[in-house]
């Protein structure tokens, strides 16, 4: 009967065992699940410091920088380039036409009666010639080298065309 009793008391013990081993790793599962929380709880907390942070040196940035003058100082910019993207545009205009040769006219034209030809189109007899530098009554030409002069004496643009024509000689 001892071997008896000796036994039944092991298995009591063993029962005890597999529960304390079963409340174990729940208190231990539990205990992970509330060190999971903290830190979560800490990482919300550095986020919030963090805001806060970003938050404060947005509004100093939003007191030291002036808007309207900034707005004012790109609309500048903006005119500035368009002017200089003018006389770019002029100046690159004026050149080609001082270098020009008379015979580039000529071969756009070829190229471009080659390109209707590959199409299929013909605009020479359809279109009358137009004269280049408009009508004869307001305008009078010295020579083909120099350009039109007006009949109306702009002082301006006789000046212009006066530099016009000496760049092309």
């Amino acid at each position: 009967t001892s071997c008896l009793l000796s036994h039944s008391l092991q298995k009591q013990d063993l029962v005890r065992t597999r529960q304390y081993i079963t409340k174990f790793i729940e208190m231990r599962s539990h205990l992970q699940g509330c060190a999971l929380k903290l830190q979560t709880v800490k990482s919300h907390h550095a986020m919030a410091d963090a805001m806060k942070s970003t938050a404060t040196a947005m509004h100093k940035m939003n007191k030291a920088v002036d808007v309207p003058a900034i707005n004012k100082m790109m609309a500048d910019f903006e005119r500035e380039n368009a002017k200089t993207e003018i006389m770019q545009e002029i100046m690159g205009d004026t050149i080609d036409d001082a270098l020009g040769d008379e015979n580039n006219e000529e071969e756009e034209d070829a190229i471009v009666n080659q390109v209707l030809d590959e199409i299929g189109i013909s605009f020479g007899e359809e279109l009358p010639e137009a004269s280049a530098l408009g009508s004869p009554a307001l305008m009078e030409t010295t020579s083909p080298n120099k350009v039109a002069v007006s009949e109306a004496d702009d002082p301006a643009l006789s000046e212009l065309e006066a530099r016009l024509n000496n760049l092309k000689r």
